[in-house]
């Protein structure tokens, strides 16, 4: 029994083995030698975002009125130029009002002021980015097949805070640290 087993074992994986292996062939004696070896390369994903820049707000209050929003752009490799998409999170978690949303928290008061995160990539071509949610992945975009993408960036990202969520907020100062997690499509 131990014998058919393993018979069975030894002729199912020679009939699973692809047709371009096997061709290991060693060389007779002679006044050449040919011998034949199979080389085999596995690729996988590798991804990369960079050309990041930290995004400063300054300040809010007096007479200023209407929302605010920054735009940050950034460059996002991917071996072989495939697709990506990008789950945005942060060191302050989802926001307690909405556990879609994102929010800055204040230095010296457990105050939030809520924000949306959106993503433009360089096979979008959509002038209006829609919001991505926390924890949720973007659509997906086109990668560079450059590390650098040139000098020059493939994707941008986009932070709107309403006005009335500084005006809900007391008097403070508010930060968050946005991860962006690429991810291989």
């Amino acid at each position: 029994m131990k014998y058919r087993n393993m018979l069975a074992i030894v002729l199912a994986s020679l009939v699973a083995a692809p047709a371009a292996f096997g061709q290991l062939r060693q060389g007779d004696l002679g006044l050449t030698s040919e011998g034949q070896i199979d080389l085999d390369l596995q690729v996988l994903d590798s991804v990369e975002i960079n050309r990041l820049a930290n995004i400063d707000f300054g300040t809010y209050g007096g007479t200023q009125t209407g929302d605010i929003g920054a735009a940050e752009a950034y460059c996002v490799y991917v071996n072989g130029g495939d697709d990506y998409t990008i789950t945005p999170t942060s060191s302050n978690g989802e926001a307690d009002d909405d556990d879609d949303k994102f929010h800055l928290l204040g230095d010296t008061d457990s105050d939030q002021i809520m924000y949306t995160v959106k993503f433009i990539g360089a096979a979008d071509g959509a002038s209006d980015a829609s919001v991505t949610n926390y924890g949720e992945a973007s659509a997906s975009f086109k990668g560079s097949v450059k590390r650098d993408c040139d000098n020059t960036d493939n994707g941008q990202l986009y932070i709107d805070i309403a006005e009335q969520e500084i005006r809900d907020a007391t008097t403070d100062t508010y930060q968050d640290t946005l991860i962006l997690l690429v991810n291989p499509v």
